[in-house]
This record gives C-alpha cells, structure tokens and sequence, in this order.
C-alpha cells in the first residue's frame, strides 16, 4: 500500500486526498489549519495539525519515508517552496507540487522538484480541445507538443479497420487503444486489423497540429 501525503486542504488537496484514499492509498492530510484538519481526518488514514516549513514536523511525522509528498498551498508561494526545500533537503522520495502560476512551474522544476502539476492550465487545455474538435471527448496533455485524446470515430471509419483506413499514414498520429462503450465499457489494445464499430471510443496519441486537424482530413465517403 503506498503512503501519501498530501499537504494543504484546499479543495485540490481535499479532493486529492479522498480519491487517493478510494484507490486504497494510506494518506496522511496535513495543514496548519485545525478546521481543514478537523473536516478530512475521518476520511483519510491520518491528518495533523503542522506547519511542514519546520524540518522537526518532517521528521516527526516520517514525510521522507512516505512514497510521495504533494504540496498543494495555492497561493502561498513562498510557503511552498520553503516546503519543497526541508523535504529536498530531507531527501524526500517524491515531491509534487501544484502550481497556480507558469513562472512557478519553472522554479519548482530549477530546485529539482520531482513533479510539478498545473491543474488550471492543464484543464484550459482539455476544454480547448474539446471545444474545437466536437469529436474529442477527452484530451491528455503529454508534453508541449503530444496529447492523447479520446475521440468518436467519424461515420467514415465505421466498419472499417485501421489498416484499411491507413490511419497513421492519413491523420499523423497513432491509435493506441479502443473503447468499446457497450456493457462493461472495456478497452482493448489497438492493431492494424482492429474493426472501428459505432459504439467504439478511440484513444489516440500524437502531436497537437495532427490531433486538432483529424475532423478537417476525417476520410469522404464515396
């Protein structure tokens, strides 16, 4: 069972903390706020009332022997990032940060942060996707260039398999897997002879410019 200790109750850390909690993490809540404290204690394993700029509370409460340590203090910048120093310093195994602004992504990243998650622009850029291509259902940010989607084949690609559609060669990019969204939604891995069906979700990987311009080169039917 993995340990994780998620600092700051904001409704990220919150949030955070609940659903690491359902996929049977052990997780440690810890704020300096008693009310914050006081409200996620019953649904997490543990939570406490510390300040983690205090290289005593890092210790006491073990933080460089947990599997990961998520710092999510929005706007308290400078808290932060003394935070993210003590646990550095204290050889923490991973540390994750949330950031609210771009210029603080970058100096997390120079200080040698393990993880730095930016959940405003990330979520900008899944609408975005979504917006200016109807057929995008969802969209995974990989780098400033690779996403993956999850897309609703055009009625073009119905019946047909993904080596008849020649579909690397046709849109730029890759199908990885596919979605069957009929009884137990399952997923299965993509290949060249894999039938596209009408209740199918595919999962695609590839550069932004070719994923955003899949509607616009989507095969004519004759």
């Amino acid at each position: 069972m993995k340990q994780i200790a998620v600092v700051g109750m904001s409704s990220f850390g919150l949030h955070l903390a609940e659903r690491l909690t359902d996929l049977g993490c052990e997780v440690l809540a810890v704020d300096r706020d008693e009310a914050l404290v006081n409200e996620i204690k019953s649904r997490v394993a543990s939570a406490a009332v510390a300040d983690i700029t205090d290289p005593h509370v890092i210790r006491d409460l073990h933080l460089s022997e947990m599997d990961a340590v998520v710092l999510s203090l929005g706007s308290q910048f400078e808290t932060c990032m003394l935070a993210a120093l003590r646990l550095l310093e204290a050889n923490a195994r991973q540390i994750v940060v949330k950031a609210i602004k771009e210029e603080h992504v970058k100096i997390f990243e120079i200080i040698g942060v393990h993880r730095v998650v930016f959940p405003e622009r990330d979520m900008a850029w899944r609408a975005a996707a979504t917006l200016l291509n109807a057929n995008v259902t969802d969209y995974l940010p990989l780098s400033a260039e690779y996403s993956i989607v999850e897309i609703e084949p055009a009625p073009e690609m119905l019946a047909k398999t993904l080596k008849e559609l020649d579909f690397r060669s046709r849109y730029g990019c890759q199908v990885i897997a596919i979605k069957s969204n009929q009884g137990e939604r399952k997923a299965r891995l993509a290949h060249p002879e894999s039938v596209i069906h009408p209740d199918d979700t595919l999962v695609v990987i590839g550069r932004d410019k070719d994923l955003g311009g899949m509607k616009e080169r989507t095969p004519k039917s004759s």
